[in-house]
Order: C-alpha cells, then sequence, then structure tokens
C-alpha cells in the first residue's frame, strides 16, 4: 500500500511567511544557482536551505509551470524537507549524507547542468522543471542503509517496495507528494502522464547498479540542441540526475572532501550496525579495513570520469569539470599512499583508548618499576661500559698517566664499583634467579677486586721507603700474579656482560624494523624462516610514506604528527575527545617518562618511541590461547641454551688465563746483581781507575735512578751518576735505617710498586743504622710497565674476541642445529592454527638427516595430512583445536553459502567388477582430474564416496550473490507481478526492462564452478591414463567398444552447515543442507536427459552474461519432497577435439559443432512447453531433432514426457512438472 506523508504539526506556511523566507535569502543572487563551486554549506540551518530552496523555484518560475502559488509549492518544499527528517522505520542510523543538505545540493547542480551549462536546450521548459522536483526528491526518507542491507536483513521496506527498494520508495513517497500538492492538477492528462514518468524515472536511474545501462542508452542519444523526443528525454533527464547525484568529487577539493567524510561516515554507520546485529560488514563498510582515499580515487577514475567526459559530449561547458575530477583523484591517490593499513588503525585506535593499570600492590608496583629501570638501555649500556672499564683500568692508568693521575682513576674505580654493587643488588631483587648464582658470584668477585686498583686503598700509595728484604721481591711476585687474576675476572664478567647484550636479545622475539641487519648476516646460513617473530606494525618506511617525508631532510616529530595519526585512524568518524590524552599517557608509560604535553623528536627516536609503545601494549594484552606462547617458549629455550654455553666459556677463558699466568716468567736481573756484586768487591781496592770505568760502564747500561757503593767515595758516585744517569736521587733526599732506605721526597715522582731494589751482598752487618754494607741500587720499571700494559691491552682483546668468536659459533652451531628446527616446528604450528588450509611443504635435502630435522619434517608431513584429510571446511576443526587448551574435534557448525557440484562415474559398481584390484587407481586418476580442475577454479574437494565426489566454492558473506540466493527467486516464467507493487511507478514496458537489470550480480564462484566441471569432462577425455584402460578385455566385454569413462554432473547454490560430522572415534569436516543434496539430485537427473551436466536456476542466475548465452533451460521440475519447482538448464560439450580449458575464452570452442538456429529454437520449443503449448512444442522439437540436432537428450526426454499426454498439456498445467 502506499505510504501517506505525515502531515507537520506546524502545518502550512502561510504567503507571509514564504515571502518572509524569500526576504531572508536577499543575500543570495542568481550566479548562486549556476555557480560549480558554490558551498551549500553555508547553509547551516534548515530555515536557510528551505530559503535557498525557495529562491530557486523563483528563479526558475517552477510555481508558474505547475500553476501553483508560492505558498502551495512552499508548502510542498515543507513537506519534502519533513520527508527528508522523519525517521519512520526501523533500525535508525545517524544519517550525514543522506539529508535535505545533501538534496539541495543536487537540486543546486541540477540547476547548473541546465542554465549554466545550456543543458535546457535538450528539454521543453516544464521537463526541465519536472527535473529539478525530481532532484530535490530524489532521497526523500532516505533510511541512510543500502539496498543489500535492506534485503539482507528482511527489513519492512522490502514488504512494500520492490527492487531497488530505496529508489522505489523514494519514487512512490514523491508522486504522492506531488499529487496531494495539485502539481498534475491543472495539466492534460497525456502531459500529467509525461510528466509524472519524468520524474520517477529520473529518481529510478539514480540506482548505481544500473549506471553502466545508463550511460550506453545515453551515448546512443542523438547530440545537437534540438529538443529530445519523449523515450530519449527520460534517458537525459535521468543521467542529468544521476550525474548530479554522484559528482561531488567533481567539485573543489575543501566541498569534495567534505562530502567524502559524510557519505563515508554514513557507509561507517551501517558497518557498526551490522556488526551489532551480527550480519556481515557489506563492502567499503568496514572502517577499519578500508582505505577511504584510494576508494575516492578509485570511484573517480572508474565511475565519475567516463560519466563527466558523456557530460560533456553533451555539454561542453561542463569540459571543465573533468580536469578539476583529474586534479581531485590525484590528490586521494597521494592521500591513499598515506593513508595508514588496518593493522596500523587497530593499533592507533588501541593506544589512544584509556591505558588500564593493573591493580598492583605497593611492592609488586616497586617490583616492575625496578625490572623496567633494570633493562632500560640506558642502564644495560651503562654497566657494559663499567665492566670494560674494570677490565682495562688498571693497564690503561699505567699506559696513559704518570703517578699524578692515579688519584683521578682511583675515583672513577669507586664510582665503577658503586655502579656495579649496584648492579648486583638490584638484580638480586628484581631476579630471585639470580641471586646465589654463578653469576653473582662472578659479579661480586669482578666488583670486590676492583679495590685493589683504588690508590688511596692500596698499600703501595702508602709507601715512602724501599725495603732491601727478599721477602718484598717475592710479595711482589705475588701481588703481580694476583692483580692478573683480579684482571681475569673482570674479563669474564665483560664476557657476561656480552652475552648479556648480544646473545640474550637475539632470541627475544622481535620486531621485523629492528632485525633486518641480522636477518641478512644470518642468510647466509640457513633459510628464512616462514614467520620470524611479531613484525613491527609502522617501520621507518611507513612513517615517510604517511607523513609524506623528503628523503634526505630530517624530521621532527611534534605532537601534531600524534593528531594526524589519530585522524587517520578515526577516518569517517571524528576521533574521541581523550584520545590525544590517552596516547600521551601510552607514551609516557611505555617509555617511563611523565606524561607529555608537547614533544619534538627526530624519526629514529619517533619510530622508536612507537616501538616501545606496542610492545608494551602487547604486554598489557592476555592471550586467551595457547598458541600464542609457542614463539616465547621457542625463544626461551635458545637463551637458556645460549647462556649454558656462554658459561662453560667463561669456565674455559678462566682456565686459559690462569695457566698463561702460571707460566709468566718475572725478567732475569742478574746482569744487573752482577755488575753491582763487582762493583762493591773494586770499591776499595787499589784499582781506581779500573772502578771509575766500570762504574761509568754499569751505571750507562742499567740506567739506576739511585746507587750507593760501599767503602766507595758517595760524591763520585754522585758524580758519575749525575753523568750518566737521566734524573738521579739527590744525596740528601735518601737516608737509610737498618734494612729500608727512606726517601720520602723522591717516591712520589715514581710508582713504588715498579721501584727494583738490588742489594749486594744480601746479607752483611751494618757497621751503624745509617752506614749500609751493602751497595744498593734501585731501578725505576716504569717504562717497560708501560709498554707492559700496552701489550696487555691488546692480548686482552684478542683473548676476548677468540672467546666471543668462540661462543657466538657454538651458539649458532646450536641455533642452526636445534633452534631454529624448533622455531621453524612453531612457526608451522601457529601457521596451522590461524590459517589451516595455508600450503605447508617439507624441507627434501639430500644431507643426512639428522634428529631434529626428522622431526621437523614429520611435523610438515602430519600437517600437510592433516590438510588433506580434513580439507577447507575442516580447517576451523584445525585452528580451534590448536589455539584451545583442549582437544574436542566436535566443534559447532557454521553457516556458509556457497557453490555445490557433485559429480558421480557412471557404471561404477561394473567397472569395480572388471578392473578388481585396480579400481582404486582407476578411481583416483579420475579423482586428480576432478581435483585438479576445481583447485585451478577456486574450489575445494570436500569429500570422496567411492564413485563420487563433492566439491564446493565458497561465497563470501559480502558478497551480492548472497542477496540472491537469499531472494530464492523462481523460474523466470514462473515468476508473477505482485498486487501490493504501486502500479505507478512504471508506464511502460521499457521501465519493466529497467527494473529487471537494476541487480548486478558478481558470479565469480559460479563461473569457476562452471568452468571446473567444463574442464573436468575435458580432461577425462583426453587422459591418457584412462585411455589406456580402452584395452582392457573385461572392460571391453561389459561396455561397448571403446570403452570410455561416463560421469555425471550436479551444480547447485545455497546455504549449508560447514563443521564435524561424526564421533569423538572417527569425523568428516562436511557441508549438511538441503542444496547439498540438491546438487546430488541434479547428478542423478542427467541420466533422464541423456547428458553429463544439469544446473539448477539459482546456479544460472549468477552465472556472468559471458557464460549464461552458452547454457540452455531444458525443462522446469518439482523435485519429491521440495515446496518450490525449480528450472534446469545445461551447458552443451559437443567439440571432443578441444585439448585445454583454460578459462571463459574456451567456452564457445566447446560447442563448435552445433548448427546455426539450434538454441534458438530449442528455446523457443522449451517456452512452448513450458506455457502449455505443447503442439507448438512438438512440432519444434520434432524439426530439431530432425535437422538441427538428432539424439538431442533434453529435446528427446520432453517429447517422450509430453507423448505421454498425446502432446496435450493437462489443464492444470502449472508450467512445470513432478520428478
Amino acid at each position: 500500500m502506499l505510504l501517506s506523508p505525515r502531515v507537520p504539526k506546524h502545518r502550512r506556511s502561510t504567503s507571509k511567511a514564504v515571502e518572509k523566507q524569500l526576504l531572508a535569502t536577499d543575500g543570495l543572487v542568481g550566479d548562486d544557482f549556476t555557480n560549480w563551486n558554490f558551498n551549500v554549506f553555508e547553509l547551516s540551518t534548515p530555515p536557510s536551505q528551505l530559503a535557498f530552496v525557495q529562491r530557486l523555484s523563483v528563479f526558475f518560475e517552477l510555481h508558474e509551470v505547475f500553476g501553483l502559488s508560492l505558498e502551495a509549492i512552499g508548502a510542498f518544499y515543507a513537506d519534502v524537507q519533513q520527508g527528508y527528517v522523519e525517521r519512520t522505520t526501523q533500525p535508525v542510523v545517524s544519517r550525514r549524507y543522506h539529508t535535505f543538505l545533501h538534496a539541495v545540493d543536487v537540486m543546486q547542480t541540477v540547476a547548473v547542468f541546465l542554465r549554466g551549462f545550456h543543458g535546457h536546450a535538450y528539454l521543453s521548459p516544464r521537463t526541465a522543471s519536472a527535473l529539478l522536483i525530481a532532484s530535490l526528491c530524489h532521497d526523500i526518507g532516505h533510511v541512510g542503509l543500502t539496498n543489500q542491507f535492506l534485503v539482507n536483513s528482511g527489513h519492512p521496506l522490502t514488504l512494500t517496495y520492490r527492487n531497488p527498494v530505496l529508489e522505489s520508495m523514494h519514487t512512490a513517497r514523491t508522486m504522492a507528494l506531488v499529487k496531494q500538492h495539485g502539481f498534475l492538477a491543472t495539466l492534460e492528462t497525456q502531459e500529467s502522464l509525461r510528466i509524472a514518468k519524468t520524474i520517477a524515472r529520473c529518481i529510478m536511474y539514480t540506482d548505481v547498479s544500473i549506471h553502466s545501462e545508463l550511460l550506453r542508452k545515453m551515448r546512443a542519444l542523438p547530440r545537437g540542441s534540438s529538443t529530445l523526443l519523449e523515450e530519449d528525454a527520460y534517458v537525459y533527464c535521468g543521467f542529468l540526475l544521476h550525474t548530479a547525484d554522484i559528482c561531488n568529487p567533481a567539485k573543489e577539493w575543501t566541498l569534495a572532501e567534505h562530502w567524502t567524510d559524510l557519505i563515508m561516515s554514513e557507509f561507517f554507520e551501517q558497518g557498526a550496525l551490522e556488526k551489532r546485529e551480527g550480519l556481515v560488514v557489506s563492502t567499503f563498510r568496514n572502517a577499519d579495513q578500508i582505505n577511504t582515499s584510494e576508494i575516492q580515487a578509485n570511484f573517480v577514475r572508474l565511475m565519475l570520469q567516463p560519466t563527466l567526459s558523456l557530460l560533456a559530449e553533451f555539454l561542453p561547458a561542463a569540459s571543465f569539470l573533468q580536469d578539476i575530477a583529474e586534479a581531485n583523484r590525484r590528490q586521494w591517490e597521494a592521500e591513499s599512499r598515506r593513508a595508514l593499513t588496518a593493522p596500523q588503525i587497530e593499533l592507533i585506535r588501541a593506544l589512544s583508548r584509556p591505558l588500564e593499570h593493573k591493580h598492583l600492590s605497593r611492592r609488586e608496583r616497586i617490583m616492575e618499576r625496578l625490572t623496567r629501570f633494570s633493562e632500560h638501555n640506558a642502564v644495560v649500556v651503562s654497566l657494559f661500559l663499567a665492566s670494560l672499564y674494570a677490565t682495562f683500568s688498571d693497564n690503561m692508568r699505567i699506559a696513559s698517566t704518570s703517578v699524578r693521575g692515579d688519584l683521578a682513576y682511583g675515583v672513577c674505580t669507586v664510582l665503577v664499583l658503586v655502579v656495579m654493587l649496584l648492579d648486583v643488588v638490584l638484580t638480586s631483587i628484581v631476579l630471585p634467579s639470580y641471586r646465589w648464582s654463578f653469576y653473582f658470584w662472578l659479579d661480586l668477585a669482578s666488583s670486590v677486586t676492583l679495590l685493589t686498583e683504588v690508590p688511596f686503598i692500596n698499600f703501595h700509595s702508602q709507601v715512602s721507603h724501599l725495603s732491601l728484604s727478599g721477602g718484598a721481591k717475592i710479595a711482589k711476585v705475588a701481588g703481580f700474579r694476583l692483580a692478573r687474576m683480579l684482571r681475569m675476572v673482570r674479563m669474564a664478567t665483560l664476557f657476561k656482560m656480552f652475552k648479556q647484550i648480544m646473545v640474550k636479545r637475539s632470541y627475544r622475539p622481535r620486531r621485523l624494523s629492528l632485525v633486518k641487519q641480522n636477518r641478512a648476516s644470518t642468510a647466509s646460513v640457513s633459510p628464512p624462516l616462514p614467520s620470524d617473530g611479531p613484525r613491527a606494525t609502522f617501520s621507518p618506511e611507513d612513517l615517510k610514506r604517511i607523513f609524506a617525508l623528503p628523503d634526505g631532510r630530517p624530521m621532527v616529530y611534534t605532537m601534531e604528527h600524534i593528531e594526524l595519526l589519530l585522524r587517520g585512524a578515526y577516518r569517517g568518524y571524528p576521533p574521541p575527545d581523550d584520545a590525544r590524552h590517552n596516547f600521551c599517557a601510552r607514551v609516557a608509560s611505555s617509555t617511563n617518562t611523565a606524561p607529555m604535553r608537547t614533544f619534538a623528536l627526530s624519526a629514529a627516536k619517533f619510530h622508536k618511541m612507537l616501538l616501545a609503545m606496542e610492545e608494551a601494549y602487547e604486554e598489557d594484552m592476555t592471550s586467551n590461547n595457547k598458541i600464542s606462547q609457542l614463539t616465547f617458549y621457542a625463544s626461551r629455550l635458545g637463551e637458556k641454551v645460549a647462556d649454558s654455553t656462554i658459561r662453560h666459556v667463561i669456565f674455559l677463558l678462566l682456565a686459559v688465563l690462569i695457566i698463561l699466568t702460571e707460566c709468566y716468567t718475572p725478567r732475569d736481573v742478574s746482569p744487573i746483581t752482577y755488575g753491582l756484586t763487582k762493583l762493591h768487591m773494586w770499591a776499595d781496592g787499589p784499582l781506581n781507575t779500573l772502578f771509575n770505568r766500570e762504574l761509568a760502564a754499569y751505571i750507562n747500561a742499567t740506567e739506576p735512578v739511585y746507587l750507593y757503593i760501599a767503602r766507595a767515595n758517595a760524591s763520585a758516585v754522585h758524580t758519575a751518576m749525575q753523568t750518566y744517569a737521566h734524573v738521579p736521587w739527590p744525596i740528601d733526599a735518601v737516608t737509610f735505617n737498618g734494612s729500608a732506605i727512606y726517601a720520602s721526597t723522591v717516591l712520589t715522582s715514581y710508582r713504588v710498586e715498579y721501584l727494583n731494589v738490588v742489594a749486594v751482598p744480601s746479607n752483611c752487618t751494618w757497621p751503624s743504622p745509617e752506614i749500609p754494607c751493602q751497595s744498593i741500587a734501585v731501578f725505576d720499571g716504569g717504562p717497560a710497565a708501560k709498554s707492559e700494559a700496552i701489550w696487555e691491552i691488546v692480548r686482552t682483546l684478542f683473548i676476548i674476541s677468540c672467546f666471543a668468536s668462540g661462543g657466538m659459533l657454538l651458539t649458532l652451531d646450536v641455533y642452526k642445529r636445534v633452534i631454529l628446527p624448533v622455531e621453524r616446528m612453531v612457526s608451522l604450528t601457529q601457521q596451522l592454527a590461524l590459517n589451516p588450509t595455508k600450503s605447508v611443504s617439507a624441507v627434501d635435502e639430500e644431507k643426512p638427516m639428522y634428529e631434529m630435522k626428522l622431526l621437523q619434517n614429520t611435523l610438515t608431513k602430519v600437517a600437510r595430512l592433516l590438510q588433506i584429510g580434513y580439507g577447507s571446511a575442516g580447517s576451523a576443526i584445525i585452528s580451534k583445536n590448536m589455539m584451545g587448551a583442549e582437544f574436542n574435534p566436535i566443534i559447532a557448525g557454521k553457516k556458509v553459502h556457497a557453490v555445490f557440484g557433485f559429480c558421480d562415474i557412471r557404471r561404477f559398481t561394473d567397472i569395480t567388477e572388471c578392473l578388481q584390484e585396480q579400481v582404486m587407481m582407476f578411481t583416483n586418476t579420475i579423482g586428480h582430474i576432478v581435483h585438479h580442475a576445481a583447485y585451478t577454479f577456486d574450489g575445494h574437494a570436500n569429500k570422496n564416496v567411492g564413485d563420487a565426489f563433492l566439491l564446493v566454492w565458497k561465497i563470501p558473506e559480502d558478497s551480492p550473490d548472497v542477496a540472491v540466493i537469499n531472494q530464492a527467486r523462481p523460474p523466470a516464467h514462473l515468476t508473477t507481478t505482485s498486487g501490493a507493487e504501486l502500479d505507478f511507478l512504471f508506464f511502460d514496458e521499457e521501465g519493466s526492462k529497467k527494473m529487471a537489470q537494476s541487480k548486478v550480480y558478481v558470479a565469480t564462484a559460479a563461473d569457476n564452478a562452471l568452468m571446473a566441471f567444463l574442464k573436468t569432462m575435458v580432461d577425462i577425455d583426453i587422459s591418457p591414463k584412462l585411455k589406456a584402460y580402452t584395452t582392457n578385455k573385461l572392460l571391453q566385454t561389459r561396455f561397448e567398444s571403446p570403452f570410455q569413462v561416463k560421469m555425471g554432473y550436479g551444480l547447485h547454490v545455497g546455504w549449508a552447515i560447514d563443521g564435524a560430522i561424526g564421533s569423538k572415534y572417527k569425523i568428516d569436516a562436511s557441508y549438511l543442507s538441503s542444496d547439498v543434496n540438491m546438487a546430488s539430485t541434479l547428478e542423478s537427473t542427467t541420466k533422464l536427459y541423456h547428458i553429463p551436466l544439469i544446473m539448477s536456476h539459482s546456479f544460472y542466475n549468477l552465472l556472468s552474461p559471458q557464460l549464461q548465452q552458452f547454457c540452455r533451460c531444458i525443462d522446469c521440475v518439482l523435485f519429491d519432497g521440495c515446496a518450490k519447482p525449480m528450472a534446469l538448464y545445461t551447458c552443451d560439450y559437443v567439440n571432443q577435439n578441444v585439448r585445454h580449458v583454460r578459462g571463459v575464452a574456451d567456452v564457445p570452442l566447446l560447442q563448435m559443432g552445433l548448427l546455426n538456429g539450434f538454441t534458438s529454437t530449442f528455446e523457443k520449443g522449451v517456452n512452448e512447453y513450458l506455457r502449455g503449448a505443447w503442439r507448438e512444442a512438438h512440432d519444434t522439437l520434432d524439426f530439431l531433432l530432425a535437422h538441427l540436432k538428432p539424439h538431442d537428450g533434453p529435446a528427446e526426454a520432453l517429447m517422450e514426457y509430453m507423448g505421454k499426454y498425446a502432446f496435450v498439456a493437462p489443464p492444470d498445467w502449472p508450467g512445470y512438472r513432478k520428478l
């Protein structure tokens, strides 16, 4: 029934009110009605929008054209505006695009077409006025949802209006208002009908599903300035309105972008509604998965540009619109390259939500902060540098400074000591397993031994005398060995830090952008894993793309870039008010900093910040499945193996250093002692000349810093020292006291530990404590110690590099032979759980297969067997059992829509009796051909039942095919017009044809299914393996010679429940529904019609026109147990010389051999049969069998059936027969 428009409570506008509204728009001028880039958004209030429409109406004198007063036409406009506001149906979504403002914009655009671009030259004034009225009313009552959603959801509007539902509703409400307000009252009958048809046709042509058909009709219209004929005028007016409705992307950029935001937000509102109601989200309606800019760019390129090009052919003044649209397209393409991907949108939205803090106790919060602090990169680097200093500090002190720099080194050593002790304490607190472990004692010993390097703690720093006893020498050698041992311990600590930084982190799950260099270095060792770990959502290249960073120029990221990310993540929707605050809180939480209101970061730091936020966010996420922990466990295994390897390397390092220290032999000083002995003997002899010569030679050769010869002239010795030595000690600075030399004034300039004292003889009795009986020489070993320190640094670096390389090679070898296969198995398990249908393959190597490789290949084969055994229908079973903690093969079913193909080997029982054991190979040969054809055309093999095969082509739930399936339309010849439909919507046959073309069918699945079966027929005929059975004697005896494999095929489309069938002892993954059984029924029916293939009319409706032209309807039947009749179709295969079927282009080759006129003659005979004209059908089909195709199975079957009734249809013939 027709819905009458509601009368608003405010009721009619008076003439004074109309005049007031007109006066309120005095700012408007006539140019606004012909200005292409008029900003309609300036009309921000409903009264201003209504006033604009009224002024435009006066400008075009619409009230005079239809014989109405300003008050009457103003009341019409008010009711139209109210029609856009009313919400009379459920569900209610937020409409931001299909509003009265959009209607005003379209009306103004049509006005520009008519007057600005001189489009009125093709139309009469009244037709142009009708077009303006249609443009204002074309979306009246729009509910903000698409026709597909209304059909899929069973919306109440689908019970009142036929397809297209929305356009039919808009037309009905518009015509009701037009009649109510007397637009047609003053017109003659024929003129009234023409104006009504113009308005109705214009609104119906706004259905985008007939866009291509409208352009085809438009191209057929004559060009020129003469007024178009009536039928041509309908098309022309519809084209102008349709172009005005879709041409927003051809407005200036700010307007185009604004309209895009509005329409996309409305799309996303429908997507959100579909999610809430459990429906499949329609195309372009999922805000999380689409790129708005890319959609707009493609829309301009594929749809708008051809439309504007055609518009320019009729209206040359509109040619510049193509340039605007092209410029906007480039702008959208540039933005699409900067758009966030779906994972990036999901991450940014997650990070902009409030940060949920875990409810931790005070102790737990402290422990968490300490843990984060200890794992901070700056802390780890600081500890590494401290260990490095502790290892080389003493040698660096000796090699680089004099005794005056020892104090500064001592202060640094104390600071390092404090840092290392704090590290031991902190690690013991946050890591209980570290406490009292091997590394604990190693770190503690390394820290404590630093005390020996502090000058104001070391005993050497307080020495003011030199001992002459032999025990001092022994103690000095022992101290030297102790220092070497202490440096060994600190070297082991340094190696431990190397392990912590380089090895431990290499086994931690990392982002792709952080391990690119590591992958390159390991590529030569082993092939890359299918999945090396979690991938970074943002890479540096992504940031350059999103923010359009110029290469080579540094970029500083500020809070503005954060806001750009947020706007990009909430495209179509305004970001939440607190999104920016929440995002900054995440930044502070992940980077351990205070909340920031502003910042300026480099590209590297900004990227690092995003990575830290993502890792922190993922750590906060709690996983509900076990499979997500596999990568973590595999990484822990690698870390433990590396830790054990490094520990053994440290023990080996300590052992080697101890051996080297014990094998060290101090420098032999006997020549110095021998020379001093000679001088001591000659000091009191008569040969003073010889003594002086030997003294000079001794001083020149040994360079002592102090020399005392007993019984010799001290002044002479000192004079010789001044002559040959560099800086001898002053005589008055040295005193003796028993067994020691006191020289406090000069010892401060030397490192006492490197002063060597030689006394000859070793034992004697001093005459007095101040006068020694021994000859004494003091030598400075500092320069030699400096050289030794440099070589010690080189040796230490060499030892560390050798052991580091050895440890790395050992760890890498373990990684390659153990950890890598484990991680591959983990990756395989993850793939099998997340995508059970993904192809997996075992590594086939000729090298000896170790246990891990054998286990890996075994797991791969098991996974492959699971995939083959369960097929696509069992993917959910594999995934849920792999992801869950429990084993439950009997899972709940899921409703799916698909094309079901069933094929059967004819006379299989006879073939089995003839072939016996060979029947298995025979069946598998056919099975391989059937399955290969199905997979070639994107299908899946589901069930093998001996001689039969069930194949499936799933249809995505967001495909338009699903709506067609749910409509369950009857066969074409049984379609009747519902009495509830609105008769005045279409007035002639052209309108009905237009309705039939209002749906665009995407028939990919149906095309693939039909092509797969045609390929199967050809491949079976040319298969060499099957041809070999023609020589089998038993087959030749049982079958007609030569033996040929014959099969039957059935194709149907519908729904089914996909799930597990069976029990805990045995299950099969398959599909259950009447539509699956119907495919089997159709295959059985092929025997009745003596043809190999039968398709249902539901399947035929999903075929593309390219394939429908090669199919023919053969009958209409009502199967036993079915409530509705079904039309049967077939596709002929008569050319046996075809060798390959690759696609639709090969189908005509299959039908080469059919005589001209066969298809049309058969169609004529079937139509006569279906409508009950059986005599005429007999004559037609008899002619076909006699002249066009003898022994045609369907024709013979129809002739046989009609012959039972003497070729006279029963009086109650319904147009189908029962089977």
